[in-house]
């Protein structure tokens, strides 16, 4: 998407008069918010275009359902119009501020516009194809390798030779599958100069080795174009305050990324350990503030998410685009 055209956008975004579309996904159907009513539409290419037909140039709303609206918004996102796809939890939140219990697809679709109308919205831009193919094939291998640990777990709990035998064999084809995803990965990584000057750039932190840069670039696709706080609240790493009148309540991390931010914990056991100025920060903070253990390893994993953000922002890379 050019500057101008984000420009342009953006201005249409802040505008009062601009059009909301809200729109409820399910597997087969969209419900949209069309002229003060709802209406139904297949979940379909030959749907969507039906959608465009009849609402034409407008701000679409979607909630996030785990990928079925990806169809229909990237067909919209493809035909350049204006998409924003927003936190379901947010939208039932603002729901419940209205006194709206009941769930269907119709109040769903109206309480999407209606969460539209009354907030700003974030730009939804399509990935890039490299882009898609990083995330599902990281996705692939942490699924993966959640299976073989179940494997071997029952492994350990099994007597009968024959299932001992079963096991055995399905754990070496899923290790081999994994090495191939694995392969797919790095091919990836060198094949794009975006992902490969990033990775090296997350790699020179002390912590971050190359299951952490991968999974940075999978799931922090923004990585290097926000704010340092940005940053910490997307990996769900920001401690919001708990204060009323005099009382001052314990600061917690809640939300964001969670695949992201079981990397980032495995980075921060490292790099307690291995780097020295996060390793002073988290023996300063156990030793000296009194923190628990966890708390500190928060601290570290949020030091490393903001100092990933800011090498890839002040790398060449991109500085020179």
């Amino acid at each position: 998407m050019s500057s101008y055209y984000k420009k342009e956008v953006q201005i249409m975004i802040n505008n009062e008069d601009i059009i909301h579309c809200g729109i409820d996904v399910s597997k087969k159907n969209l419900d949209a918010f069309v002229g003060n009513k709802v209406k139904r539409y297949d979940n379909t290419i030959k749907g969507v275009k039906q959608l465009i037909k009849d609402v034409g140039n407008v701000h679409y709303i979607f909630e996030s359902t785990g990928g079925y609206e990806r169809l229909a918004a990237w067909y919209l996102l493809d035909n350049s119009h204006i998409v924003s796809v927003v936190n379901p939890k947010r939208v039932r939140d603002h729901a419940r501020s209205k006194g709206l219990l009941a769930k269907t697809d119709s109040i769903d679709a109206r309480v999407i516009t209606s969460y539209a109308d009354q907030n700003e919205l974030r730009l939804t831009q399509k990935p890039s194809p490299e882009q898609l193919k990083l995330t599902a094939l990281v996705g692939r291998r942490h699924q993966l390798s959640e299976i073989i640990k179940q494997e071997n777990n029952r492994l350990e709990l099994t007597f009968d030779k024959c299932c001992i035998k079963s096991i055995r064999k399905i754990v070496r084809t899923l290790e081999k599958e994994q090495e191939k995803v694995e392969a797919d990965i790095l091919t990836i990584i060198k094949e794009s100069y975006e992902f490969s000057e990033k990775a090296k750039v997350i790699q020179s932190i002390c912590g971050l080795g190359y299951t952490c840069a991968i999974t940075l670039l999978a799931y922090f696709p923004e990585i290097g174009t926000v704010s340092r706080r940005e940053a910490a609240a997307l990996a769900g790493l920001a401690p919001y305050n708990k204060d009323s009148g005099n009382f001052k309540g314990i600061r917690k991390i809640f939300g964001g990324r969670s695949k992201l931010r079981a990397a980032l914990y495995m980075g921060a056991m490292s790099a307690k350990t291995y780097n020295p100025i996060l390793r002073e920060v988290y023996n300063r903070l156990v030793d000296e503030n009194h923190r628990p253990g966890k708390v500190a390893l928060v601290a570290v994993m949020r030091k490393l998410v903001i100092a990933a953000n800011s090498a890839v922002k002040n790398s060449d890379f991109m500085l020179a685009n």
